[in-house]
């Protein structure tokens, strides 16, 4: 399996084991807490912000659509977390189907989110086209090294984005979605593909958030970057 650009590098501030401990451990008039990690993630969509907003351009999608979810995503477990669960996954689900089906205790491998803007790697496999069942372990932990590199990430979300409009039949409408088209496809992101419209319709929250701070994710695209 090839990742297109899996390996290029655009030097991104990295959120690791420092930064969430700063950011859970330290109190807010040290620097650290709520206001450390918003910081964070403003600074990581203003470094990214070329790349970002190539990405929404080349899918048709509004560039703070992209830059919203990338800034909600930002920020959660360090890397070391997600690597850990999926070692640990993959041997709890040896591939043998009796065995998986009897005695596994955690989820499958390929639930395991990864990349700066997280996604599972089942997520990331079926947009780019693959199965992710007749993948082995060793194929999954390639893709998941490809999307600990934000460039490929950011282009993968895009177009997952872009598939996620075109779930509900709202490609038509790219660039120009509605502030309800933006809820529903921000909440799919976050809930998934398998939920009716009319199920992510009770909850959009997700995609609520991105809607009311629209104009903060617009004005970072606009900013350059400044070091953490």
């Amino acid at each position: 399996m090839e990742c297109p650009d899996c390996n290029v590098s655009n030097h991104s501030p990295v959120w690791g084991v420092t930064e969430f401990l700063f950011w859970k451990l330290l109190p807010k008039k040290w620097g650290g807490g709520v206001p450390y990690g918003r910081y964070f993630k403003d600074g990581w969509v203003k470094h990214n912000r070329l790349q970002i907003i190539s990405s929404a351009n080349a899918w048709h999608l509004p560039e703070a659509l992209l830059a919203g979810v990338c800034w909600i995503e930002v920020g959660g477990d360090p890397a070391i977390v997600d690597t850990l669960a999926f070692e640990v996954r993959a041997i709890d689900w040896p591939g043998t189907e009796w065995f998986d089906e009897s005695f596994t205790v955690t989820s499958p491998p390929e639930k395991t989110s990864f990349g700066a803007v997280s996604m599972q790697l089942r997520t990331a496999a079926r947009t780019l086209g693959l199965d992710e069942k007749k993948m082995d372990v060793s194929q999954l932990r390639e893709l998941a090294n490809c999307l600990q590199h934000d460039v490929f990430n950011i282009q993968l979300v895009a177009k997952h984005l872009y598939l996620l409009a075109e779930k509900d039949n709202f490609q038509s409408s790219l660039p120009h979605l509605s502030k309800e088209q933006i809820r529903i496809v921000g909440a799919r992101y976050n809930r998934g593909v398998s939920l009716t419209l009319e199920e992510i319709k009770k909850d959009t929250s997700y995609g609520d958030f991105i809607v009311k701070n629209w104009l903060h994710f617009s004005a970072l695209l606009l900013s350059t970057w400044e070091p953490l």
